[in-house]
């Protein structure tokens, strides 16, 4: 059996009480890689008290052609991370009408200089699945290092009309046609708190405390070893 003398184990206390007084206080900068101050808003809303503090940065980072949102968010991820030669992260994200098979999935960004929420509106025409899944991916790299994604899924359905823009003036048009569940309204009708509230609630856990907690478990471990 291991026998401690009573020196060894306050020492121990003591490093473990060096630890957490250095987690409480710790704070982690990231760059956020996007030029959309609203995803920031949201992100930061959902990592208070994370001990991470975002920094937004806006540069153009190159999008792979892929089915998959994380496949997409990783290699941006990585892109920045090497180029800024600093910790970032990307987010990315894709729509999914079960009526429609899929589509658009991640290809939102171009959907949405090809067609209108009208447009969108009439591939529904006759639809009575209306369902819709957006999911929300965002990607985490170092300099050098393999991108860690994560993934929380949004659930609701198609708009039989296109709802009005409430305070965005950047709006994709799928916010216009997409009710989040639980909601009478669009995206785009939602007031700011409703709105940024909606994104930190998904179905299941949201990505940016885990973001949280994967980096938290890092620098322990970095701190202990």
């Amino acid at each position: 059996a291991l026998i401690f003398t009573i020196d060894q184990i306050k020492s121990q206390i003591l490093k473990l009480a060096i630890v957490y007084d250095i987690m409480q206080n710790m704070t982690t900068k990231i760059i956020f890689v996007t030029g959309n101050k609203y995803k920031v808003d949201v992100a930061r809303k959902s990592l208070v008290g994370s001990g991470i503090e975002l920094v937004q940065k806006k540069m153009e980072t190159p999008e792979i052609q892929s089915g998959s949102v994380e496949e997409i968010a990783a290699f941006s991820a990585k892109w920045a991370a090497d180029s800024l030669n600093k910790p970032a992260v990307v987010s990315d994200g894709g729509c999914h009408i079960e009526a429609l098979n899929g589509f658009p999935g991640p290809f939102i960004k171009y959907v949405n200089k090809w067609l209108s929420a009208e447009n969108m509106i009439n591939l529904m025409r006759g639809e009575t699945n209306r369902r819709v899944m957006w999911s929300d991916c965002i990607a985490y790299c170092e300099p050098g290092k393999k991108p860690k994604t994560f993934v929380c899924n949004f659930r609701g359905e198609v708009a039989t009309k296109a709802g009005k823009v409430m305070f965005r003036k950047d709006y994709g048009f799928i916010d216009t046609i997409f009710i989040p569940k639980g909601h009478l309204k669009t995206l785009s009708e939602l007031p700011m708190k409703d709105y940024l509230n909606f994104w930190t609630m998904p179905e299941g856990d949201d990505n940016w405390p885990r973001l949280g907690e994967y980096l938290k478990k890092r620098v322990e471990t970095k701190i202990k070893s």
